[in-house]
């Protein structure tokens, strides 16, 4: 398996953020906050927290949205 943090695994705009929040999350993958927290807590997505924020590594969520769709 490829590792999702190693450079070049997906291509990224500079203008895009390499971190997001849950809220960003939820509007990256179209789904609600709710989902998006199930989601972390679950371990589904990778995250970590700082404080009570969430961040998620856009790598992370591009992984899991591989893994789900079969690619």
């Amino acid at each position: 398996m490829t590792n999702p943090f190693t450079p070049g695994f997906m291509s990224y705009n500079e203008n895009e953020p390499v971190l997001m929040t849950a809220s960003e999350l939820a509007d990256y993958l179209g789904v609600g906050k709710n989902r998006a927290y199930e989601l972390l807590n679950s371990g589904e997505i990778k995250g970590f927290r700082i404080g009570s924020v969430w961040k998620v590594a856009k790598a992370a969520v591009d992984q899991y949205i591989n893994e789900k769709s079969g690619l």
